[in-house]
């Protein structure tokens, strides 16, 4: 719901919802119900509310640490990935002659379809077929590395533990794009928000009462924002942007192969 609404419009959208239902349900409650309310049905309300409220709070609390725990999560995937590629580009360039220089080709590659194709298609929430290939391609090219020496094989060994490395970083990447708040729970934090709203909008209508509900609206409305940019990493309001990977390509476009020992 969050994908076509930019962070600057969804938070005040979403306040101003909140408020407007709030005034809507203190103008909608029973005005014979307000003028034969006694102390008792007011303290019942009361009561209702502070109840009501912290539930809510305990809903909205366990719905802002899911998806910030998913945001982080999709933001240090992303992080370690770039990362990776760096390492193994440094390897790779230890490495001279054609199939050296071949993997590293693939190896940049991967990342400009990282950025080009893949970013677009976790923002709809569907694989590249065309990353995974590029990927694949890195790993073939690495097959063909024949070390000359003993320190070449050594070189050979990290370079293949830095490769599994990017390989598990891209597939957490790809896990935490998946990761969204279950929709009971949404479910479960609206009801409850509406529900926390009304026994205030019971309130006899006075300047107060009204000033308070609207805060109280106010702060749902943030509360709901928040869930709301953060729930899906790479493509709310507030996004994970790739932008490590592209620091990492502009690295890789700097390292040059060992120079050819003397003969």
């Amino acid at each position: 719901m969050n994908d076509a609404w930019p962070g600057w419009l969804l938070g005040p959208g979403l306040v101003l919802v909140w408020v407007l239902i709030a005034l809507s349900a203190q103008a909608l409650f029973p005005v014979r119900w307000r003028m034969q309310a006694t102390q008792t049905d007011r303290s019942v309300m009361l009561a209702s509310l502070g109840v009501i409220g912290t539930l809510n709070a305990l809903l909205l609390a366990v719905a802002a640490l899911s998806v910030w725990q998913s945001f982080a999560a999709a933001e240090q995937a992303v992080k370690h990935e770039a990362t990776a590629m760096t390492q193994l580009g440094r390897t790779l360039a230890l490495y001279d002659g054609t199939p050296a220089g071949l993997a590293r080709q693939r190896l940049r590659a991967y990342g400009r379809s990282v950025v080009t194709r893949e970013w677009p298609a976790m923002v709809e929430d569907k694989p590249s077929a065309i990353t995974l290939d590029a990927f694949d391609a890195l790993f073939h090219a690495m097959r063909d590395l024949r070390p000359a020496d003993a320190a070449g094989t050594v070189l050979l060994a990290q370079a293949w533990a830095q490769a599994h490395d990017l390989a598990n970083h891209r597939n957490a990447r790809l896990q935490a794009g998946t990761s969204k708040l279950p929709s009971t729970l949404w479910a479960a934090v609206l009801v409850s928000s509406v529900l926390t709203l009304i026994p205030a909008a019971a309130a006899p209508v006075s300047a107060t009462s009204r000033s308070a509900l609207v805060l109280l609206a106010v702060a749902l409305g943030l509360a709901v924002h928040f869930v709301a940019a953060l729930d899906r990493p790479y493509a709310g309001a507030e996004r994970v942007t790739p932008q490590a990977i592209e620091e990492a390509l502009d690295t890789l476009q700097r390292f040059t192969p060992r120079p050819s020992a003397p003969s």
